[in-house]
């Protein structure tokens, strides 16, 4: 509890810094919001530590939801990470790398603290999950899930936003994802106008995603809520997201999330982005 008090209280100094308004003042204006992924997270951390594992005599058993094999499976095709075996990932890139676009202050608490925790609160999820399978309490594995999916979203999530993004970044892609892209949505120009306007229009905290459909060999737009990963939520393989919890961006634009969405594209490495839209072809067989 000391601890979220004190990052938030950072977060109020900051604000107050950038702003020139007093925290009072802030607060009033959803302050709030700005500290609302410190909260969930401290929320999912404790709904973890509240499941209880039945031992093997008590245990009912019944059928795992498919979905938690498929959060880890995700993840270790992302980052070669076996089930349990979890890390930050470290940035290809300084905090300060991509200002002004995004400042360092942002991508340093994004990083270490939220992306941080995340992980913290997944191997917490998993080690409790191996506990409930070696005493095959079915009820106990399920009731998992959504932490499960929750913070392992956010890593997986969060380590494919800090890959496509580049000091280097922004302008119009190339090669075969531009094609797509241009055969999907007619441009460029229209692409980023449905991307940018999906995104600041996701309600809450959530992502705004360009995915990749391996059944209709065809890019999408697609936006999910909270951490819920893009591939579990809609078929899609990630190829592009941008995060718009308001931690994200709320520092530097305040409220201003189409502001934020605009400066992101300034940003984006569209050959990792390429590269994302060739290997998930092949991996389809297109």
């Amino acid at each position: 509890m000391a601890d979220k008090d004190a990052y938030i209280s950072a977060l109020e100094q900051k604000l107050a810094e950038l702003s020139g308004i007093e925290v009072d003042q802030i607060k009033k204006n959803q302050l709030a919001n700005a500290a609302d992924e410190a909260r969930v997270i401290g929320e999912m951390a404790a709904y973890v530590a509240s499941i209880t594992v039945q031992r093997a005599a008590d245990a009912q058993v019944g059928l795992v939801s498919p979905q938690i094999a498929e959060i880890y499976s995700h993840i270790n095709a992302e980052l070669s990470e076996a089930r349990g075996a979890h890390v930050l990932p470290p940035l290809k890139y300084d905090y300060n790398a991509l200002e002004p676009h995004i400042s360092g202050t942002i991508m340093e608490i994004h990083h270490t603290k939220h992306h941080q925790a995340y992980i913290n609160n997944l191997k917490a999820a998993t080690d409790k999950l191996i506990d409930a399978e070696q005493n095959n309490d079915v009820n106990a594995m399920n009731a998992l899930l959504p932490a499960i999916k929750f913070n392992g979203g956010g890593h997986l999530n969060h380590t494919i936003f800090w890959t496509n993004m580049s000091p280097n970044g922004g302008g119009e892609p190339s090669g075969s994802v531009a094609d797509a892209i241009n055969a999907e949505f007619g441009s460029f120009q229209a692409f980023k106008d449905k991307f940018s306007a999906a995104s600041v229009g996701v309600k809450g905290s959530g992502w705004g995603w360009l995915g990749y459909c391996p059944k209709n060999d065809k890019v999408a737009v697609a936006t999910c809520q909270n951490q819920d990963p893009l591939q579990l939520t809609h078929g899609l393989v990630p190829l592009l997201g941008l995060d718009v919890w308001e931690h994200a961006y709320y520092l530097q634009y305040k409220n201003l999330r189409a502001d934020y969405v605009k400066a992101f594209f300034n940003v984006i490495d569209w050959s990792n982005v390429n590269d994302r839209y060739e290997n998930a072809r092949k991996a389809a067989g297109h």
